[in-house]
């Protein structure tokens, strides 16, 4: 932070002009340059000019020429001394399988040997190779191209390969009279929010106007309204017309039980009522609809696999996880099938769909009571980088749950003469739940469950398809729901029978065997239970909350209702507890990290209003980091007030030091542990591809973080004496208000009458009893079962909510629901029909809508991906005689001319360079011929790298000066300009492993030798740096768990900055030093961390650190660890052999300076 230490300090890398274009030619984040640093809420340098950085330590990136070789790979020209150097290797998808399968014996009985025959995939690049159970008959990223592993955002026009027989314009065009109207009426109905908005417009331009055949007198206004009615109901496949939109009542059947003392007599015990207004669609045909009709098919993975990376030196490989077609539960499944025998007289091949559901209620306006409840499915075949993208159309829309109505109280007043009380009415929301489910698991889809179905894919092969329930992703509320549980109840894991005293111990020996123990499993004891307290409520007349009921199902916090996936799937050995997967976003960011960010900032306010402001004040002085990965934090965070699970995620990784030193130290040192721990688990947590190794690291850190939430519970929470902040007084005060309870009219603490003026702040403490903290010690397990945490991430299922927002928009807002329904089946058939008519012209097929403009675009592009960087050709040219005329007063500039021709002329004659004093003449200078005195500013350099999962990504640097034909200014917005790139000394004292710097331009120039006036011009590319060295003095890493910091370095010249420049943070001042914030995305944590497989290091993969751990524990945590009889299942047995036997305390997580 802020520290009144000179710059001096800091250690300065050894070399001060880099070669071998580090950032340049080699791959970034392996030698990484994006704006890797998060400026930390460090205050400004108030101190003497003389203890501000230097001036002269501004110096020029070296980079030299690039030739390339048959294959591909750089080769450089031979120079001195340069930094480390690894190859940037392109991602690659898998290899062709060998001819012949290994054989492998294997012994699934005691008694029969069964040869199975699998097939293998030749190691890539990375040392990647997939096993297969049997010979795939397609594998759809086998020779894909390079741009199938970039994001999105970097991507051209999204187009697939013909996989269907060209129609005609006429017969693709379908309900449509002409060609002009259906451009017309594609721009209207697929545009996103349509309308006023730039983008809308400029597609209107693009694709509308722009088309030579559109003729504006073709499009008739007075037949649109027809028209939308036709394509809603136009069925792009006529092999299936049942694939629609349905609307059905729902039948329950509510319990009355007896009758009142002195009312009425004889009424029933219970009376069948139907819900209306139930949209639904068939599984199956929506299956079987996009299998047809869907071009996104072709990258279904129909074959799951175990993915292995080989192992360093001649180890072991290693178990890769990343999506659900590589994880356990999809493998056991298909395995299963292929052992099962297969259908009388059926040749066709067997595979699986695997379906992964997600549902949760959103509210549809900012004011009002309209609100959806929407079922959606994905195709867990699919990659999970398609299912996450909206242009991929991934998604889709099964139902839309109805809510209970509100003439229920009048329905059960006219059965029984009294209303139902709070315990009915939450049984009948579960009844009509499950009610909903039992018409979804249709006859339809059992028949598909248990004999499969034939379908025609677009390679023109049949297949019998078989489908399977993987996953069902939902929040905590609905997630007891669907697995009929008490919500909050003693049991209160979805998962597991473990009750609520115990959750506080995560991460402890015993509590890894009791999750082992007491699983949950849809057991014939589980269902009787339910079936014997239903017969108490439905006919003896009992109520649903009474002793009697309670008795029977409190011990494991059951309810009396029929889990639909249970009767309709549990004939076939279906348990619906291992569907219901852990969340990231709900139980970590919106949960277990919310709650701690909360309590932290109410014992800010306990220790005093100051710190609250100026733990705000820091926030905002962080800058954006990349993209979209961490954003501009312009609100005060101490309220909390409308953010997101991403604004969460973003305050999380800015933590550490925006809370550093607010405290009192006895508390500091606590708290910026646990954010560390807290960083350090979600970075490894998050990660899209993991190995037996980060889980592993995911395994000791989930216990380091129990052991910091334990110690923050006991000896750091309750130190101070901590009320509600202001924000939550007021919402409370608001909630008793609307409920007519009275508000205590007297203060508590000096900062009450900020809250409320006249209103008390309750007294808040904090706890670990909640189900979200327990949910993290699942999350191994999880990843191994369905992938990783992405694959089953309700956030997917968020972004979906976006859409049907903007679709109520476009609704009378009466009878909305079906209304939805019909505008998703409008844009579904609108989509086959655009893909018809591409077919039908020639061209390549759509697969989303064409990519926006934006200023990056316009700026010259990403470039080709497949180099190390980009910048553009094209310059703003600027006289270097003028510049220099310009700047003779900033001491920025002193040096500039001499450094500048200093660098070019060593490379040009690739002599070898000294990084830190000019090695050439004022005489020798004369040789470089400067192409008309110019050099060419740009405002961005783009680098590519390939990241650990292996995808190729791209980041963006701007400098932070702005240079003009009217001067030199910082840029408008510096976010972007910090760069980090790999160190190379190693002087045996473990130096840090990155050097960082601060770009302040982006040249390039025409030059060339003098003496050789022979020779053309030769473009050169230069980055200028100032450099940033880290402070010795403040040691970070994993194992003191701190952040590094690094300041201005000094120079060897007596260059201080004794003056006014233009480089300078502030106005005319610096900051003192700057946090590296390690965390800012998984890339960047695994960089430090090591062991990516995408990062390849010299050719090999990169080691991966393991961390140190300390097996010591607390009395109290030994005392955890023995479980008692009373613990377990009557016929629960432990093991020491199942225990995590290791856990982590101190562990240094750093990468070795080499």
């Amino acid at each position: 932070m802020s520290s009144h230490k000179t710059a001096d300090d800091v250690q300065r890398p050894r070399k001060r002009l880099l070669t071998a274009s580090l950032p340049m030619i080699s791959p970034p984040r392996d030698v990484p340059v994006s704006n890797s640093l998060v400026l930390g809420p460090c205050t400004p340098a108030t101190v003497a000019a003389e203890d501000r950085p230097e001036s002269r330590t501004i110096e020029l990136e070296d980079r030299v020429d690039v030739s390339y070789s048959d294959n591909g790979d750089a080769v450089l020209p031979h120079r001195g001394r340069r930094a480390l150097q690894p190859a940037d290797h392109l991602p690659e998808g898998p290899r062709a399988p060998s001819r012949s399968p290994s054989p492998e014996i294997r012994r699934p009985g005691q008694r029969r040997l069964t040869i199975i025959r699998k097939w293998r995939t030749p190691p890539n690049r990375f040392g990647l190779y997939r096993e297969y159970y049997r010979k795939p008959s397609v594998i759809p990223d086998l020779g894909i191209s390079l741009q199938s592993f970039t994001s999105s955002s970097l991507l051209p026009k999204p187009m697939a390969p013909r996989l269907l027989p060209p129609p005609s314009l006429e017969d693709a065009l379908g309900p449509f009279p002409n060609y002009s109207t259906f451009l017309h009426a594609r721009w209207l109905w697929m545009t996103e929010g349509a309308g006023n908005s730039d983008a809308a417009n400029l597609s209107l331009i693009n694709n509308v106007y722009a088309d030579e055949k559109f003729n504006s007198k073709d499009v008739k206004a007075e037949s649109f309204g027809k028209l939308e009615e036709a394509v809603e109901k136009y069925q792009p496949d006529p092999f299936y017309a049942g694939d629609g939109w349905k609307e059905s009542p729902v039948v329950i059947s509510v319990p009355l039980g007896r009758p009142r003392p002195g009312d009425q007599e004889g009424f029933p015990l219970e009376a069948e009522f139907a819900v209306p207004g139930l949209h639904h669609r068939s599984i199956v045909d929506i299956v079987q609809r996009v299998v047809r009709t869907d071009p996104n098919v072709r990258d279904f993975h129909l074959h799951p696999f175990r993915q292995y990376v080989q192992g360093r030196g001649g180890g072991p490989p290693s178990r890769v996880v990343d999506d659900i077609y590589s994880s356990d539960a999809m493998m056991e499944e298909y395995e299963k099938l292929q052992r099962s025998p297969r259908k009388p007289g059926c040749p066709f091949e067997r595979i699986i769909l695997a379906l992964q559901f997600w549902s949760d209620a959103t509210q549809l306006t900012n004011f009002g009571s309209a609100k959806l409840w929407p079922v959606y499915m994905y195709f867990g075949n699919q990659p999970k980088w398609a299912r996450s993208r909206s242009d991929k159309h991934a998604c889709h829309d099964i139902a839309y749950i109805p809510s209970l109505p509100s003439m229920f109280q009048d329905f059960v007043v006219s059965q029984r003469g009294f209303p139902a009380d709070s315990k009915l009415e939450t049984h009948c929301r579960r009844e009509l739940f499950h009610g909903v489910w039992k018409l979804l698991l249709d006859k339809k889809f059992i028949r598909a469950y248990k004999h499969g179905i034939l379908i025609e894919f677009p390679d023109r092969i049949i297949r019998r398809v078989y489908l399977r329930i993987i996953t069902y992703s939902a929040d905590y509320p609905e997630k007891v729901i669907i697995a009929t549980l008490r919500n909050l109840g003693i049991c209160l894991c979805p998962r597991c029978l473990i009750v609520r005293h115990q959750i506080r111990k995560l991460g402890l020996k015993a509590d890894m065997k009791l999750r082992k123990v007491l699983r949950r499993t849809d057991t014939a004891g589980r269902r009787s239970s339910i079936v014997k307290a239903r017969s108490f409520i439905y006919e003896r007349g009992r109520g649903v909350g009474t002793t009697s009921v309670e008795a029977i199902l409190r011990k494991e916090s059951l309810v009396p209702t029929i889990n639909a996936f249970s009767s309709s799937l549990g004939q076939f050995n279906f348990d619906f507890f291992s569907m219901l997967c852990v969340d990231i976003l709900h139980e970590f960011e919106l949960g277990v990290w919310k709650a701690l960010l909360l309590h932290l900032i109410r014992m800010l306010h306990a220790v005093g209003e100051p710190e609250v402001v100026e733990l705000d004040r820091r926030f905002r002085e962080v800058p954006p980091f990349g993209r979209d990965t961490i954003r501009r934090i312009g609100y005060n965070v101490s309220e909390l007030k409308q953010l997101a699970a991403r604004d969460y995620e973003d305050i999380l990784q800015c933590a550490l030091p925006a809370f550093e030193g607010l405290f009192p130290s006895e508390l500091d040192s606590a708290v910026q542990r646990l954010l560390f721990v807290l960083a350090d688990w979600h970075s490894v947590a998050k990660l899209r591809m993991h190995t037996n190794d980060t889980l592993e690291t995911l395994s000791l850190l989930t216990r380091s973080l129990g052991q910091e939430l334990r110690y923050f519970e006991e000896h750091v929470a309750n130190a101070l004496k901590t009320f509600e902040t202001p924000k939550e007084a007021r919402s409370r005060v608001r909630r008793e208000r609307r409920k007519g309870a009275d508000v205590r009219h007297e203060g508590v603490g000096s900062s009450t009458a900020a809250a409320a003026p006249g209103v008390a702040r309750k007294a808040k403490s904090y706890s670990l009893d909640t189900y979200k903290v327990h949910a993290l010690g699942d999350y191994i397990s999880q990843i191994r079962l369905f992938g990783t945490l992405d694959v089953t991430s309700t956030q997917v299922g968020e972004a979906r909510h976006r859409q049907k927002k903007r679709q109520y928009q476009r609704t009378n807002k009466r009878n909305f629901e079906s209304q939805i329904a019909a505008r998703t089946a409008l844009i579904e058939n609108m989509r086959f029909i655009d893909q018809q008519v591409a077919l039908a012209k020639g061209q390549p097929l759509r697969t989303g809508p064409c990519r926006k403009q934006t200023r990056r675009d316009e700026e010259g592009g990403v470039g080709p991906l497949d180099r190390r960087y980009y910048i553009a050709a094209k310059g703003d040219g600027i006289l270097l005689s003028k510049l220099l005329q310009q700047t003779r007063d900033d001491c920025a500039f002193t040096y500039f001319h001499e450094q500048l021709l200093d660098h070019i002329l060593a490379r040009l004659r690739g002599q070898p360079y000294s990084w830190d004093d000019l090695i050439f003449t004022a005489s020798e200078y004369m040789d470089v011929d400067l192409q008309k005195d110019r050099i060419y500013t740009h405002g961005s350099a783009r680098f590519n790298y390939t990241t650990y999962d292996i995808r190729r990504c791209q980041d963006t640097i701007k400098p932070a000066l702005h240079f003009s034909s009217s001067g030199v200014a910082r840029s408008a917005s510096t976010a972007r300009c910090h760069i980090m790139m790999v160190a190379d000394e190693d002087d045996g004292r473990g130096q840090h492993p990155y050097w960082y710097a601060k770009v302040l331009g982006v040249f390039h120039c025409q030059v060339r030798l003098r003496s050789t006036l022979h020779d053309d011009y030769r473009r050169m590319d230069i980055l200028w740096i100032r450099w940033l060295g880290v402070d010795p003095d403040r040691r970070g890493g994993g194992k003191i768990r701190r952040l590094n910091r690094v300041g201005f370095s000094e120079g060897t010249r007596d260059d201080l900055l004794t003056g006014k420049s233009s480089v300078s943070d502030l106005d005319g001042e610096d900051y003192k030093y700057y946090s590296i914030m390690r965390f800012a995305d998984r890339d960047m944590a695994m960089r430090y961390r090591g062991g990516g497989i995408g990062h390849m290091k010299h050719g090999f993969q990169q080691d991966a650190e393991r961390p140190l751990v300390n097996d010591s524990e607390s009395d109290s945590e030994r005392e955890q660890n023995d479980i008692s009889d009373d613990e377990l299942s009557s016929d629960g047995r432990s093991s020491d052999s199942e225990s995590n036997s290791s856990g982590l305390g101190d562990s240094d997580l750093d990468v070795d300076a080499d």
